[in-house]
C-alpha cells in the first residue's frame, strides 16, 4: 500500500466520520426532545463500557489506524469518535466503516479489530431505515417550524427596533431644534446690554414657555391616540359584524330588503302627502292634529316592529320546516328499509324447512373434520414458511459471504 491508498483511506474516512456526526447530531437532537433522561443514561453506559474495553487493548491497533491516528489522533481513533451507536447502520447500507478498513489488502484481522466489533456489536442498537427516516422527517419539521417562529420573532423584533429608531430621530430632531432656539432667543438675544450677561428670568421665561409648548402637544397626542384607539375599536366591531353577516345573509335577503324599502318609501310619500292635505284643512286646528300624528307615527312604528319580528319568526319556522323535511326523508328511508327486512324475514320464517336431526349431526361431523383438516394445512403452510425464511436467509449470507470473497480476491 503507497501514500495515495493512505490519503485515499485518509480522505474516505473523514467523509464517513462527517457523515456518522451528522447522524448522531440527529439521533442526539431527536432523543433530547423525546426522551432525554435515557439519552443521558445510555452515553453514560456506552462510555463506560467502550474505555473499558478499548483502554487495556491499545497497544494491539494494526497498522492502517496507527496511520490514521498519527495524522489526527483525537479525532479519528476509534474512542473519540462522537457516538458509536450509529457506526454498524453505514455498514448495513452498504459503505465502509472504521472497524472493516484495516482489513482490506494483504494484512489480516487482528485480534484488537475483532474484540473491538464483538464489543460493538453487543452495545449498539439497530436501527431501521424508515425509524431513520420517520426521526429525519420529524427532525426536519422541527427545525422548519423553529425557523418560522424565529421569523416571526425577527419580524417583530425588527418593527421594535425600528419604531425606536425613529423615536430616537424625533428626539435627537427636538433635541436640536430646542438648542438652536435656545441659543437664538436666550443666548444671542438675552444678553443685556448693560451688565453683559444673561439674566435668569430670560431663562426662566424660556423654559416656562417651553414646557407649556410640550404640554400642548401632549395633549394634543394624547387626543389623537384615544381617537386612533376609538377607530380601531369601531374597525375591529365593524369586521366581527361583517363576519357575522357574511355568514348569515345571502343576496336574497338584500333583495328582500330593498322591495321591503321601496314599499316603505311609496308608504312614506303617500303618509307624507296625507299630512299635508290634513294640515291645510285644519288651519287653526294645527296643533290638535300634529298630536295625533305623532300618536299615528309611533303607533305605526310599533306596528312595524312587531311586523319585522313576525318575519323573522317566519324565517326562522321555515328553516324548521325544511330540517324537519330533510328528517322526514330520512326517517321515510329507513322505514322502507326496515320494511324490507321484516318482509325477508317472514318469508323466511314461512319457507324454511328444518331439516332432519341426522342430517344436522352429519353435517356437524364433517365441519370438524373440515376444520381439522385446515387447521392442520394451516400449520403445514407456517412450517413451511418458516423453512423458506430460514433458506432464504441462508441464502443471502452465503451470497453476501461470497461478494465479500469476490472483492477480496479482486483487491
Amino acid at each position: 500500500m503507497n501514500l495515495d491508498d493512505l490519503h485515499q483511506m485518509h480522505s474516505d474516512l473523514l467523509q464517513e466520520i462527517w457523515m456518522l456526526t451528522l447522524e448522531n447530531d440527529m439521533y442526539e437532537r431527536y432523543l433530547s426532545r423525546q426522551d432525554p433522561h435515557s439519552l443521558k443514561s445510555k452515553e453514560a453506559k456506552i462510555t463506560r463500557k467502550v474505555t473499558a474495553h478499548l483502554l487495556p487493548r491499545s497497544s494491539r491497533m494494526s497498522f492502517r489506524e496507527s496511520v490514521i491516528n498519527f495524522h489526527d489522533p483525537g479525532r479519528h481513533s476509534v474512542v473519540s469518535t462522537p457516538s458509536i451507536v450509529s457506526m454498524p447502520s453505514v455498514n448495513r447500507l452498504g459503505t465502509t466503516s472504521i472497524m472493516t478498513m484495516g482489513t482490506t489488502g494483504d494484512s489480516p484481522k487482528s485480534e484488537y479489530q475483532d474484540h473491538l466489533k464483538n464489543v460493538i456489536g453487543k452495545l449498539t442498537v439497530k436501527i431501521t431505515i424508515a425509524h431513520r427516516m420517520f426521526m429525519a422527517r420529524k427532525e426536519v419539521e422541527e427545525m422548519k417550524r423553529k425557523l418560522e417562529q424565529m421569523q416571526v420573532f425577527v419580524r417583530k423584533k425588527k418593527a421594535t427596533m425600528r419604531a425606536k429608531i425613529e423615536e430616537i430621530e424625533i428626539r435627537i430632531s427636538e433635541a436640536h431644534e430646542s438648542t438652536a432656539e435656545f441659543e437664538s432667543e436666550v443666548v444671542v438675544e438675552g444678553v443685556d446690554s448693560i451688565t453683559g450677561k444673561i439674566p435668569a428670568e430670560r431663562v426662566i421665561r424660556f423654559i416656562e414657555e417651553w414646557l407649556r409648548s410640550a404640554n400642548t402637544i401632549l395633549e394634543r397626542l394624547r387626543l389623537k391616540s384615544a381617537t386612533l384607539r376609538m377607530l380601531i375599536r369601531k374597525a375591529r366591531q365593524q369586521l366581527a359584524q361583517r363576519k357575522e353577516l357574511g355568514e348569515l345573509l345571502h343576496a336574497v335577503d338584500f333583495e328582500k330588503l330593498s322591495i321591503e324599502n321601496q314599499d316603505y318609501a311609496k308608504m312614506l310619500e303617500e303618509k307624507n302627502l296625507y299630512v299635508i292635505d290634513m294640515k291645510r284643512i285644519a288651519g287653526d286646528r294645527s296643533w290638535y292634529y300634529h298630536l295625533k300624528l305623532t300618536q299615528h307615527k309611533q303607533k305605526l312604528e310599533d306596528l312595524l316592529r312587531k311586523l319585522n319580528e313576525v318575519k323573522s319568526e317566519i324565517i326562522t319556522k321555515q328553516d324548521q320546516i325544511k330540517e324537519l323535511k330533510i328528517e322526514q326523508r330520512v326517517v321515510e328511508v329507513k322505514v322502507k328499509r326496515l320494511n324490507k327486512k321484516l318482509q325477508n324475514l317472514l318469508s323466511f320464517m314461512d319457507n324454511h324447512i328444518a331439516p332432519d336431526i341426522l342430517e344436522f349431526v352429519h353435517i356437524q361431523v364433517e365441519c370438524e373434520e373440515l376444520d381439522k383438516t385446515y387447521k392442520l394445512l394451516q400449520r403445514r403452510r407456517n412450517i413451511e414458511k418458516i423453512i423458506f425464511e430460514e433458506y432464504k436467509k441462508q441464502s443471502q449470507t452465503r451470497k453476501k459471504s461470497h461478494m465479500d470473497d469476490e472483492a477480496r480476491g479482486r483487491q
